[in-house]
């Protein structure tokens, strides 16, 4: 086998499949006549579209990098980060999935203010819209890194991503939600096709093959799905539950904290709620979350098996000392893959990013007018336009239209930092999923308890973002009782919100004599 780097065609594979997304945009501009149609798709779409966006949706190019990148740290304990799928499957699907239909929102934030008041839904929105933005600073920068490396610095990373972001905002402009989606189809085709080709590339070039490298791995005690923590058998229960917090990846942090951090998404993210909520039915959203499950499950343990392989091919073939350890992966695509297949694993990062950058602008397009711009502007509770005159539609496909080319170009900007804050799978791990925490934590506060007031919930889910976000910067400011392992801070966040919100509603606050009717029981039985 030979190893011709990055070449012509690779370049033009790449550019031709980016490029060709822009067409389904342009071809459904003309679909989009209002804001429901927009952001919600006229309610109209299928299991398909609905399943497989969830997932694009999810598993961006930070993702994409990330999971091996965690693999060749850690090992395949990571595996059991997969535990979440069938623990949160059946609370998204019988708990939430019906609430949201049931109440027939635009945004999941709309709830917060049935069930607390107007400031609480601001707080969970803004919380969103932050996370949202911190996430897509990511999604540009990743692939960017990658073609940096992969062109050896030829493409800086800054016209990379300004490129990336110019396309993505384009599309996102142009055809809304339903053009997003169904590029997202495309995107996880494409996604899958790579990640195969990519494993199969990585076992032939490695003496021996799939005997070789589990025996590799084994041997540099990457094998094991327990976590090896030094004198954790002589500890007491409390030191023992010390270890957990303070280590970066164990069984139990791995299960707790990504079902935690899936319930959240899929339960209480923005982006995640949109696709239930652009489905034709309850019936057809259902069976789509039943397809992102089973491709988010491939998904996870092929990207896992190319992080397992390229750990042992590092042994067979030289890479260079300066690279980071989020930097194997973008090498060995320019350096190790046949002409063709680089091009294809290139688009294929870059579909993943685009698949997350342009649900995520929708979303907080969505976010930023139902509960900003609608909630205080418009003084309306939401977007609803059944009494709203043409005209005035109109208006508010272009402030939508408009308000996505402005969002996409300050997160192109902001993700011009990204690369100072730490590899890829620390960055995505510890400071994006932090913001699960306090929004999952107020949402059930408001669905499962009648007792917690509206000041409690506001002050439990402020005080949780604030914690789970001093647990991630405690390192660099030196506090260090709250220095937790990379995996914790979404559920630190979590908790704190969901304990302290209860306890102060005890003491602060006036109970809201219809909370019973906004329950997730009072609203199923409505």
């Amino acid at each position: 086998m030979t190893y011709p780097g990055l070449h012509t065609i690779d370049i033009i594979i790449a550019i031709c499949y980016i490029s060709s997304i822009i067409s389904i945009g342009i071809y459904l501009f003309k679909k989009n006549k209002s804001t429901k149609d927009f952001m919600l798709a006229g309610k109209n779409m299928g299991w398909l579209a609905v399943g497989m966006s969830l997932m694009a949706t999810l598993t961006s190019a930070v993702g994409y990098m990330a999971f091996p990148t965690g693999i060749i740290k850690y090992g395949i304990i990571n595996l059991w980060m997969a535990m979440a799928i069938p623990l949160s499957f059946p609370v998204v699907v019988w708990v939430f999935m019906p609430f949201y239909h049931k109440l027939n929102c635009y945004t999941a934030y709309e709830y917060l203010e049935r069930r607390f008041n107007v400031s609480v839904r601001a707080l969970a929105s803004g919380i969103f819209i932050l996370w949202r933005l911190t996430w897509m600073a990511a999604v540009i920068y990743v692939p960017s890194m990658v073609l940096n490396v992969v062109t050896d610095g030829k493409i800086p990373i800054l016209l990379s991503a300004l490129v990336l972001g110019f396309m993505t905002t384009i599309n996102s402009s142009l055809g809304g939600i339903r053009a997003i989606m169904w590029s997202d189809v495309v995107h996880s085709f494409v996604m899958f096709i790579s990640m195969i080709t990519g494993v199969v590339v990585i076992v032939l070039a490695i003496p021996g093959g799939l005997p070789e490298i589990w025996s590799s791995l084994a041997a540099a005690g990457k094998t094991s799905m327990s976590a090896n923590i030094p004198g954790f058998g002589d500890a007491n229960l409390f030191g023992k539950m010390k270890f957990f917090l303070y280590t970066d990846i164990t069984i139990l942090s791995l299960i707790v904290t990504y079902t935690v951090q899936k319930m959240g998404n899929y339960c209480v993210d923005q982006a995640m709620v949109q696709r239930y909520l652009t489905a034709k039915s309850l019936k057809k959203s259902r069976q789509g979350f039943i397809t992102n499950c089973i491709a988010y499950l491939f998904y996870v343990f092929s990207v896992s098996a190319i992080g397992a392989g390229l750990f042992v091919v590092a042994k067979y073939h030289a890479f260079p000392a300066s690279l980071k350890v989020d930097q194997i992966f973008p090498y060995f695509i320019a350096n190790m893959m046949p002409i063709g297949i680089t091009g294809l694993m290139i688009a294929a990062i870059y579909a993943a990013s685009m698949s997350s950058l342009d649900s995520g602008l929708n979303s907080c397009i969505t976010a930023i007018l139902n509960d900003f711009y609608s909630r205080f502007k418009l003084k309306q509770y939401n977007l609803d336009e059944s009494n709203v005159e043409e005209a005035e539609r109109r208006r508010r496909l272009r402030i939508a239209r408009g308000s996505t080319l402005i969002l996409g170009a300050l997160i192109t900007f902001f993700s011009l930092y990204v690369g100072k804050l730490g590899d890829i799978f620390v960055y995505s791990q510890k400071l994006i999923n932090m913001f699960t925490g306090p929004l999952f934590g107020v949402f059930c506060l408001g669905m499962f308890t009648k007792r917690v007031t509206a000041p409690a919930a506001l002050i439990g889910g402020f005080i949780g973002f604030a914690m789970g976000s001093l647990s991630v910067f405690a390192k660099f400011i030196h506090i260090k009782s709250l220095m937790v392992g990379v995996l914790w801070p979404a559920t630190v966040a979590f908790f704190v919100t969901l304990i302290l919100g209860y306890a102060l509603s005890f003491v602060i606050g006036k109970r809201n004599p219809d909370a019973k009717l906004w329950t997730w029981r009072g609203v199923m039985k409505a």
